[in-house]
C-alpha cells in the first residue's frame, strides 16, 4: 500500500474514496463494486484513486484494513489494558450489531470474497489473527484479575470468543435478532468464567 498521503486535502480525499469503497464493496461485494462506482461514490477523479491506491488490489486490501479499524474502533475493550471483563466485550459486540441494523461484520463479510486472490486472503488471514489475538490478551487480563477458571488457554479462549462472535452475527443476521449472537457469546463467555 502507498504511505499516507502527506497534506490534510489528500488525506480527506484518499478517506472519501476509502469510505465509499468499503460501503460499496461490504454491501456490494468485492467483485461487484467497480472502480468507477467507487469514483462516482466518492466524487474523487481517477487520477486521485490512482494517486492513492496502486489499482484494485491495493484498494482492496485497504478496504480490509479499513474495516478492522472499524471493528477495532466499536470493541474499544480490546485495546483498554484497564478491562479485564469479557461482558464488556460482549455487550461492545451487541451494541455495534444494533447500530449496523443487524448487519454482517464488517470484517467477516468478505471472508469468502478473497479466496481467489492469495494476497488479499493473506491480508484478510492475518487482520483475523491479529482480532483473536487481542482476545486472547483480553482474557489473560481476566485471568490475571481472577476471573476465570483454573486452566484456561487464552489463544484458544480468543479462538473461541472470535468463533462465537462471527458464527453468532451470521445468524443473528438470517434471524433479524440479536439473540443468537447474545447466545453464542454468553456461552462462550461462560466456559470461560468463573461460576
Amino acid at each position: 500500500m502507498k504511505p499516507l498521503p502527506n497534506t490534510t486535502r489528500g488525506r480527506r480525499t484518499r478517506a472519501a474514496i476509502l469510505d465509499s469503497a468499503a460501503q460499496l464493496m461490504h454491501e456490494r461485494g468485492m467483485a461487484a463494486a467497480s472502480m468507477d462506482d467507487v469514483l462516482l461514490a466518492s466524487g474523487a477523479g481517477k487520477s486521485q484513486l490512482y494517486h492513492y491506491f496502486d489499482g484494485r488490489q491495493d484498494l482492496c486490501a485497504a478496504v480490509l484494513h479499513y474495516q478492522f479499524e472499524r471493528v477495532r474502533a466499536a470493541q474499544p475493550s480490546l485495546d483498554d489494558l484497564s478491562c479485564t471483563d469479557l461482558r464488556t466485550w460482549r455487550d461492545e459486540v451487541l451494541e455495534a450489531f444494533r447500530n449496523s441494523g443487524g448487519g454482517t461484520c464488517p470484517l467477516g463479510a468478505f471472508t469468502a470474497q478473497t479466496d481467489s486472490d492469495p494476497f488479499l486472503r493473506d491480508t484478510l488471514t492475518a487482520l483475523f489473527d491479529r482480532w483473536q489475538q487481542s482476545l486472547g490478551d483480553l482474557v489473560r487480563r481476566a485471568d490475571a484479575a481472577g476471573v476465570l477458571q483454573a486452566g484456561i488457554d487464552p489463544e484458544a479462549a480468543g479462538l473461541a470468543l472470535l468463533t462465537a462472535h462471527q458464527g453468532g452475527t451470521i445468524l443473528a443476521h438470517l434471524h433479524r435478532s440479536e439473540e443468537p449472537l447474545a447466545r453464542a457469546l454468553d456461552a462462550a463467555i461462560a466456559r470461560l468464567i468463573k461460576p
